[in-house]
């Protein structure tokens, strides 16, 4: 039959004025019966031997091509059926065969076992679709809490700025009444003393009217007045501007302040700016890299001068950046199998017990031993599913949400584990490396 025929459509070859569906073809005959026409090879023993099977309306395809005979066998080194002669004589005579009942059992196992294995090709994608519908719930809740955070901060600045305006107009205002009253005051001074030289020039003319007892009687007065009034010293016109040192300190405090807000913008949105380790912290069984952004692990201790915040017992270091405000995030790549990756107070001791990552109050990691992977706080152990131990990690702080996330690297980003606290003084990164390396 071929492939996509439907047996419906394939006919009696013994009717022939009225065509009835067929029900079996018979491959020995090569042709095909309707019920009625196959009884014969029902019932008489001679067609015992004839094979039948569902209707075709060819049965070229179930023969050989080179001897014409109807395919009984299979060849599991051509992976093809053969006829009896291929068999016996053929080129096919000295091959592994079967008949098409095993053949058809070990090809049905065969694709079962294909089919299995796609259905853990199905299970792998369908682990990578929840990792990456995590993955948008994870980013959608973010969006929505950088939004907030964002929009909460720039109300606060708007709020500040309008404040800061209305202070800058209002010393404005404030300079400007002491420049304008020095000048009415400067005004009012020069305007009364011309008054008096007006007064006296009047006097002056009516005196001369006067009879010569009465001028020279009334001159001795008059020009007591004159010397007297020349005398005084007429009022100094100072420069008279708006001081503006106290609006230009504002300004300058002003633009300070924008510095400020693009500084918490990159806090909020958690822009990962680049990390450095401390060369003051780092144990004497630690070698820093030049750029202070990776940290191996030697048996030999270095020669470090002693310092109070370098640790004393375990293999660790932190970064020189303190963080007290706002998200951040960095990525480190771990090599071995024996590191710890987390934050720490800046009290946090530097020796004994307390001072190991995760082991107090004041430090939080993630812990990889020996292929197992463990959350580690005051000496708290939470198990977390297997990980291979050379990976990309991403640690996510958010200060005043409390939260410290880890999450794995891959083409999406994998969570693992997240701690949830409230800080109440800064904390600093920090590593552990007892085996290999690790590197921001």
């Amino acid at each position: 039959m071929e492939p996509g025929a439907d047996p419906a459509d394939v006919v009696c070859d013994y009717c022939v004025e009225n065509p009835s569906p067929a029900v079996k073809t018979c491959l020995k005959c090569e042709t095909s019966f309707c019920s009625s026409h196959l009884k014969p090879h029902l019932l008489n023993k001679a067609f015992s031997g004839h094979t039948l099977i569902e209707p075709v309306a060819d049965v070229a395809d179930r023969q050989c091509v080179d001897h014409k005979k109807v395919l009984e066998f299979y060849c599991e080194d051509d992976a093809e059926c053969v006829c009896v002669s291929c068999a016996t004589t053929g080129k096919h005579k000295s091959h592994t065969l079967l008949s098409l009942d095993q053949a058809q059992a070990a090809i049905k196992e065969e694709l079962e076992r294909e089919i299995e294995r796609l259905r853990g090709v199905q299970q792998n994608c369908s682990s990578k679709q929840r990792d990456l519908e995590r993955s948008e719930a994870e980013i959608k809740t973010r969006i929505n809490e950088l939004k907030g955070k964002l929009s909460k901060s720039f109300s606060e600045w708007r709020r500040q700025l309008e404040e800061d305006e209305e202070y800058a107009l209002k010393l404005i205002d404030e300079e400007g009444l002491r420049a304008l009253s020095q000048i009415r005051s400067c005004s009012e001074a020069l305007n009364k003393r011309m008054e008096q030289i007006t007064l006296i020039d009047g006097e002056t003319q009516s005196l001369v009217q006067r009879d010569h007892l009465s001028f020279i009687q009334i001159l001795k007065q008059l020009l007591s007045r004159v010397t007297e009034t020349r005398r005084v010293t007429d009022p100094d016109v100072p420069a008279l501007t708006l001081n503006l040192s106290n609006i230009s300190q504002l300004i300058q405090k002003r633009l300070n302040g924008l510095e400020k807000y693009h500084s918490d913008i990159l806090g909020i949105i958690g822009q990962r700016s680049p990390m450095s380790l401390d060369p003051k912290t780092v144990n004497w069984n630690l070698v820093l890299s030049d750029d202070l952004r990776s940290v191996t692990w030697t048996e030999q201790e270095q020669p470090y001068p002693p310092h109070p915040e370098r640790f004393k017992d375990h293999p660790q270091v932190l970064c020189s950046q303190s963080l007290s405000s706002g998200s951040h995030s960095w990525d480190v790549e771990t090599y071995g199998n024996r590191w710890r990756i987390g934050i720490v107070c800046g009290s946090a001791e530097r020796e004994r017990r307390g001072s190991f990552l995760g082991n107090s109050s004041k430090s939080w990691c993630l812990y990889f031993h020996s292929g197992s992977l463990t959350a580690g706080h005051n000496s708290q152990f939470t198990a977390l599913p297997l990980t291979p131990s050379n990976i990309r990690i991403r640690v996510q702080l958010d200060y005043e949400a409390g939260t410290l996330s880890f999450h794995r690297v891959t083409d999406s980003l994998r969570h693992l584990h997240t701690f949830q606290t409230t800080f109440t003084e800064p904390v600093f990164p920090a590593f552990y490396c007892r085996n290999k390396s690790l590197k921001l």
